[in-house]
């Protein structure tokens, strides 16, 4: 394919040389104008060199349209000038001013940029971009308008704002064509406040394109094409009050740009929504920015119906009061009291990257038993499913769920309160036990500004944090330094005193991507249905999960000689983002592509709510709760029994007979209720699994929950 592109290259080459000898040499602004498509042409020649251009005969075709955009703009920037004087000539016959003539070529340049832009967008990742709803693309359409317009009069008029304007399109749709790639997820706001950890993990991403993104290109090199014709207004003698003019102009226009997008009526309105567990499908219906705008407006917490302290901490001591005559009363919980005060157990929690047992999707027929250790232990204190609320990234969410017990069902979709909120008045884990005199240690070997992680952990109340700094040398496996290089800076700090710890491990080696051909032999696995590509993923990914389970096993065995008590709290944050097409494939419901885009079919396309069932099975991980000791009161038994990570802390807790908070007491009350809540929804007691879009069918331990919630976290934020 590096032939089309290099042919267009030498094409406008051409017509340069044939222009220098007919008219002589090109002007410096010629020459500029020119770099675009010189420039574009260029990088996806590099891109076809690599094998980063891939596809079949459509992405040929789409190179041959860009080619043909590249030759329009390469024109436009040579003979633009005899173009615009004979539209000029054109006007002045009709009896038009110059300054009309102006305007109105402006105008059309204005709307056919807008009509570009949005397409610069949607094209590179967006198959269903000429189905979207009317007022869905008329909604983003009159943003874009806007926004260029405003743009172009800031710029006192000048083509080069609507080039500069349709190229940020481009770079938007880009960026979103290589998060859905790789997490097959949107972008949402809060992304934009964590820039800094996306770029320290984006280094293990194969970063190829395909036809969406070389049409988007090509909207970019036709919208310069347009641009390089306008004309801006030059007046002899009103310098100063055109350029006012233009200022004052552009200042409206931002003026009418931010009312649009900060008031949330005009997109209800239009019905437009979002279930962020398919927010890729929500923005392919309803556009990019039209959604992201939606998502921004719905950042701030909302207060629960009739919320006001008093009335939520007397509701939070009735149910306080429920535990303690109850679970709180039993004689397996004193007993189990009585002896964490003898003993102190240290802690150690892991949180391992991407951990999940992906034979829950129908492992039998695909031939894959699940993590084989995990999957044997039959003397943990509990262990089970793990209901999560984000899928092939967000890591942090479950992080903060987990070490708060704030459930994400009452921050809000798409937040990521690490990068949004000061938590230094947040319920912590962490706080609870540095308040009992544990020594407690926070460990990522990545990047500690990752997710905020080096000032979340202070304000969380770790007394210290070790990062990829600690862990210079440290073998290395897939994505990062080994779970078991993790375990062993355990067990360094579980050695070097007598003092009781408490150990947060956030795991690395497994993060995605999965293509990285990085393990050497490997088992395959082949899932019906599933691209070869997809299959090789799978058995990329597996391969980390075993590796992580063999870890495990060591670990704990190693634990079970120490002298000393140690609980360990095993959970995986999420699972990877290639099980959303594992779990199509097995269900038959929906046909991916191999960057995990839905091609329509099945109910993957649809409304999100109808969806939601499926949906839970790809947001659920795995966890187990495990100690070195005989753990009074408890039969250790490996009983089976479904968790949240929000819930996990206050359970553990339970278990070991650590001191309550009053809001782990009125969350173990109410989780006999909801055993597990998400931002999908909840499990209630009978195993049924319900949605939050009904509003009129949410039983009260969830309301009463949120009030408590508001109580204990977002009260204390403002």
């Amino acid at each position: 394919m590096i032939l089309v592109p290099l042919l267009a290259m030498a094409a406008i080459f051409g017509q340069t040389v044939l222009l220098a000898r007919s008219e002589g040499r090109p002007s410096a602004r010629q020459i500029r104008r020119l770099a675009l498509p010189l420039l574009v042409l260029a990088a996806i020649a590099v891109f076809c060199a690599l094998d980063l251009y891939q596809g079949g005969i459509l992405e040929l075709l789409a190179l041959v349209v860009l080619d043909a955009a590249a030759l329009v703009s390469a024109r436009s920037a040579l003979r633009g000038d005899r173009a615009r004087s004979a539209f000029d000539a054109w006007c002045e016959r009709r009896g038009m001013t110059q300054a009309r003539a102006n305007a109105a070529f402006s105008a059309a340049a204005l709307l056919a940029c807008t009509v570009l832009g949005f397409l610069a967008i949607e094209t590179t990742y967006n198959y269903e971009v000429f189905f979207m709803a009317p007022q869905f693309a008329l909604l983003q359409a009159g943003i874009i308008l806007l926004a260029l317009s405003a743009l172009f009069f800031l710029f006192q008029r000048r083509g080069a704002a609507l080039t500069l304007g349709v190229a940020l399109c481009f770079v938007i749709g880009l960026a979103q064509y290589f998060v859905a790639s790789f997490k097959a997820a949107a972008i949402l706001p809060n992304d934009l406040f964590v820039l800094g950890t996306a770029a320290a993990v984006s280094g293990s991403y194969t970063y190829a394109i395909g036809g969406g993104v070389a049409i988007s290109l090509s909207c970019l090199l036709l919208a310069s094409a347009v641009a390089n014709l306008v004309v801006p207004t030059t007046e002899p003698g009103s310098a100063p009050r055109r350029i006012s003019m233009n200022l004052g102009a552009a200042a409206v226009l931002l003026a009418v740009l931010a009312g649009v997008v900060t008031v949330p009526s005009y997109f209800d309105d239009l019905g437009v929504e979002m279930k962020y567990w398919y927010s890729l499908d929500y923005y392919r219906k309803q556009g990019f920015l039209t959604s992201f705008i939606a998502v921004a407006q719905d950042l701030p917490i909302d207060v629960p119906e009739g919320y006001d302290d008093e009335s939520a901490k007397t509701l939070e001591d009735s149910y306080v009061e429920r535990y303690d005559d109850g679970a709180g009363a039993s004689e397996a919980r004193q007993e189990s009291e009585a002896q964490f005060g003898e003993e102190r157990p240290s802690v150690v929690c892991i949180m391992n990257e991407s951990f999940s047992d992906l034979s829950e999707l129908d492992g039998s027929s695909w031939g894959y038993d699940g993590p084989s250790f995990v999957g044997s232990l039959d003397d943990t204190l509990a262990q089970g499913s793990l209901a999560v609320s984000v899928l092939g990234g967000g890591t942090c969410n479950t992080e903060f769920e987990f070490l708060t017990g704030v459930p994400l069902a009452y921050v809000g979709d798409g937040k990521y309160p690490y990068s949004l909120y000061d938590l230094s008045a947040a319920p912590s884990l962490a706080r609870q036990f540095s308040e009992l005199g544990y020594q407690t240690t926070a460990m990522h070997p990545n990047y500690a500004t990752n997710w905020n992680r080096d000032r979340v952990y202070e304000a969380l109340g770790f007394d210290e944090f070790l990062d990829i700094d600690d862990f210079s040398g440290a073998e290395t496996y897939h994505s990062g330094v080994s779970d078991a290089e993790t375990y062993d800076k355990c067990l360094e700090l579980l050695e070097s005193g007598d003092d009781p710890q408490f150990i947060f491990d956030v795991t690395m080696q497994n993060h995605s991507g999965y293509d990285q051909n990085n393990l050497g032999d490997v088992k395959q696995y082949h899932v019906d249905g599933m691209s070869d590509y997809d299959n090789a993923r799978l058995s990329e990914y597996l391969a980390c999960v075993d590796e992580s389970d063999r870890a495990l096993e060591e670990f704990l065995s190693e634990l079970s000689q120490l002298d000393r008590p140690v609980v360990v709290v095993f959970f995986g944050d999420h699972q990877p983002a290639l099980s959303t097409i594992l779990n199509a494939a097995v269900s038959g419901e929906q046909v991916y592509d191999e960057n995990g885009n839905a091609l329509g079919g099945g109910t993957g396309g649809g409304d999100a709510a109808g969806d939601s069932d499926a949906a839970v099975e790809t947001y659920r991980s795995t966890y187990l709760v495990w100690a070195n000791y005989d753990v009074a009161g408890s039969a250790q038994d490996g009983e089976k029994r479904d968790a949240c990570p929000a819930y996990l802390g206050s359970l553990t807790a339970d278990l070991i007979g650590a001191p309550l908070t009053d809001y782990q007491k009125a969350q173990l009350a109410i989780s006999e209720e909801l055993p597990a809540l998400s931002l999908l929804g909840m499990e209630l007691a009978d195993g049924a699994w319900l949605t939050t879009d009904d509003e009129t069918a949410l039983p009260q331990a969830y309301d009463d929950l949120a009030q408590i919630t508001y109580l204990e976290f977002a009260s204390k934020l403002r």
